[in-house]
């Protein structure tokens, strides 16, 4: 039973347009209360640092005016990006530590960056206060000089009224967890995070069925869930997880898939090919073979080992590649080659990284991966 638990906080995309009400620019907090100046984004703006200085010198030259090597074509909206965030991104978050203390915004509101490249029309970092307080006019004060020096852009900077905390969010991703976790099978698994900006619970899995998802946005009626289906479903009771080929054979070299090194006692090792190199709990590993080319589909996380370390959910079997003037098969080719090796590499397997049939000699030949230096690896097609 696998499940990943994650709340998406500081540095966010957000995916859509950014939508500007036209409004009186204001510097500061009014006395009467904290009125809404204008709304960016459906969001309700409540105060405002002022760009006072036309000339921006010391921010210019922390600017970055080359396209990193990363990133195939030069872009304005991405040079803007990574400015925003290398440069007003640490005076907002360093400012927002100083007022709220070390836990920022955990328990007051949220802090976010937007990105022009993830959809934003300004590329900006966004500070929400939940319940606005004589705080937020200590953060303009702690801002504005910055701005009046001339090393930030008031105009990356928002201060708006946020429907939720940090911690709201962290409790509800608790509550749907705990709820996903009643639900869940031995096999099936999920991933959620609750989305710092929008509020909404993004749900992955493997096992819902429509029924569990409406009674699960029925639990949660006051939130917006949305759900996303992690590869194949899992299997009902007394199905095979195990995928077959529509033909057994073919005499077209494959390509994708590793290959299979041991297969029993609940366990497949699969390493090779296009295959990372794992050993998988899979209960009908018996029903698999050594030699084998296989495409797994992984259930939940895969621990950091070598080899690695998981589960697979379902095994799809490749058609045997078998040329017309051949007598083995890959997959009998590939299984001798493993007897073959034996102890021949101090880790005590091999990594086949492609499979040849030579025709002219009756050959199998192997390349492996890394190249041990020892004489190739050959099965003679008898």
């Amino acid at each position: 039973m696998k499940y990943s638990v994650s709340i998406l906080l500081g540095a966010a995309l957000l995916f859509g347009g950014c939508e500007t009400d036209a409004s009186p620019q204001n510097s500061s907090v009014e006395d009467s209360g904290w009125p809404t100046l204008k709304k960016v984004s459906g969001r309700e703006i409540i105060a405002e640092l002022k760009q006072t200085v036309e000339e921006t010198p010391k921010r210019d030259e922390r600017a970055t005016f080359e396209t990193p090597p990363e990133f195939e074509e030069p872009s304005k909206e991405t040079m803007e990006d990574l400015n925003v965030k290398a440069i007003e991104g640490p005076a907002v978050f360093q400012a927002v530590e100083k007022v709220y203390g070390e836990g920022g915004l955990y328990y007051e509101g949220v802090i976010f960056i937007e990105y022009q490249t993830g959809g934003a029309e300004q590329s900006g970092v966004w500070i929400g206060i939940k319940e606005p307080d004589e705080r937020v006019q200590q953060l303009l004060d702690l801002l504005q000089p910055q701005v009046d020096a001339g090393e930030i852009l008031a105009e990356a900077i928002y201060i708006f009224r946020s429907p939720h905390t940090e911690k709201e969010l962290y409790d509800l991703q608790e509550e749907v967890a705990e709820a996903l976790k009643g639900m869940q099978s031995e096999r099936g698994s999920f991933g959620l995070y609750a989305n710092v900006i929008t509020g909404d619970i993004e749900i992955t899995h493997d096992f819902l069925k429509p029924e569990q998802q409406e009674e699960l946005r029925k639990m949660f009626a006051d939130h917006t869930l949305n759900f996303e289906q992690d590869g194949r479903m899992i299997t009902e009771p007394g199905e095979t997880r195990i995928i077959t080929p529509e033909q057994i054979y073919t005499d077209t070299p494959v390509t994708e898939g590793g290959f299979i090194l041991s297969a029993g006692e609940g366990t497949i090792f699969v390493a090779g090919g296009t295959e990372s190199v794992v050993y998988y709990k899979f209960p009908e590993a018996d029903k698999l073979k050594a030699g084998q080319r296989v495409n797994v589909e992984r259930s939940g996380p895969i621990l950091e080992s070598y080899p690695g370390q998981g589960t697979a959910k379902f095994v799809e079997i490749l058609p045997d590649y078998k040329p017309a003037n051949a007598k083995l098969s890959e997959s009998q080719a590939v299984a001798k080659a493993l007897e073959i090796a034996g102890e021949r590499l101090s880790n005590g397997f091999i990594v086949i990284d492609e499979v040849i049939f030579d025709e002219k000699e009756k050959k199998w030949k192997f390349k492996l991966v890394p190249d041990d230096g020892e004489p190739a690896l050959e099965v003679v097609d008898e």
